[in-house]
């Protein structure tokens, strides 16, 4: 009797392995991702991966390239010795003190923005990658003057550095500068001597951590000393240098849910054009975008952190 059981239930299990095999080889010849996808959705408490800006930097796609394009700062020593600024993360530090060269840890914010290829006019356009580096600054000063009202002071700054990575292709950037591009605006160059160095307005040919001159006041970024200084505000000699080791990168799409105020004249990444355009010629915010203000938290605990 315990054997005619045992053989019954050796058969069903044989069965049950049969059947599972059966629906493997099916969903592998026919759409097995959708099978796999439906299955998933089906167990209790699924919740699909989102494809944020956090997510790219621990993939092992992305991360790699924007650790790969990680900038090298190099900061203008201010002559008056007003501004010794670098780019921190504005849930840790908001005053110039704390943001002081050599006082803390410097940060930049990364966001990845994905086109793929098509066809375009029966012409394959291969794929193109974007990867935005973003620098928060507590204060801006664009000129240097004795007088307070004539210096173009705001609090909080966000310049930028966008690499674009095509598919096929050689690598290039482009760098913010006040309310513009180097290269893009007039008075502004990519090049020495004010010589346009690429085809495309604003897009300067680069390798893996391209170094970048951060302006002194401005905070305006740009590939050479000169040319990114407003007229008679020449490069005033380097105050330090900040490799791509030195700046903690962090998820740009995080720093919304901190729910900080900023000053209306300093547009924060996410809603600038350049944020899902890359290719925009324009550093101000995007039409679809609500106000650049938002209300504080009131909670001092910092969202991103768990």
């Amino acid at each position: 009797m315990r054997r005619g059981q045992a053989t019954i239930e050796f058969l069903i299990l044989l069965g049950v392995a049969i059947a599972v095999t059966a629906f493997i080889v099916f969903a592998a010849r026919s759409d097995g991702a959708s099978y796999a996808a439906r299955i998933a959705k089906a167990i209790p408490g699924h919740q699909p991966e989102r494809r944020d800006d956090r997510w790219a930097l621990r993939s092992d796609s992305y991360g790699p390239l924007l650790r790969r394009y990680t900038p090298e700062l190099v900061l203008e020593r201010d002559r008056y010795g007003e501004d010794a600024a670098m780019p921190v993360d504005p849930a840790v530090c908001r005053k110039p003190w704390c943001a002081a060269f050599g006082t803390g840890r410097a940060a930049v914010f990364t966001h990845v923005v994905r086109r793929a290829g098509g066809v375009v006019g029966g012409v394959l356009q291969p794929g193109v990658t974007y990867l935005e580096y973003w620098f928060y600054y507590p204060d801006s000063k664009t000129l240097h003057f004795p007088v307070a009202e004539l210096q173009g002071f705001h609090r909080d700054d966000w310049e930028g550095l966008i690499v674009r990575i095509p598919d096929r292709g050689s690598p290039v950037g482009r760098v913010t500068s006040h309310q513009g591009l180097v290269g893009v605006v007039s008075g502004w160059s990519v090049g020495r001597g004010g010589i346009v160095v690429s085809r495309e307005p604003g897009w300067f040919p680069l390798g893996p951590h391209p170094v970048v001159y951060r302006a002194s006041g401005s905070h305006a970024n740009g590939f050479v000393r000169d040319g990114i200084d407003a007229p008679l505000d020449l490069w005033n000699g380097d105050l330090g240098r900040l490799p791509p080791s030195a700046l903690q990168l962090i998820a740009a799409d995080t720093v919304p849910s901190l729910r900080l105020r900023y000053d209306p004249a300093a547009v924060p990444p996410w809603h600038k054009q350049l944020w899902t355009n890359p290719e925009s010629t324009s550093t101000g915010s995007s039409p679809q975008r609500p106000p650049t203000t938002q209300p504080q938290s009131r909670s001092p605990r910092d969202p991103r952190r768990t």
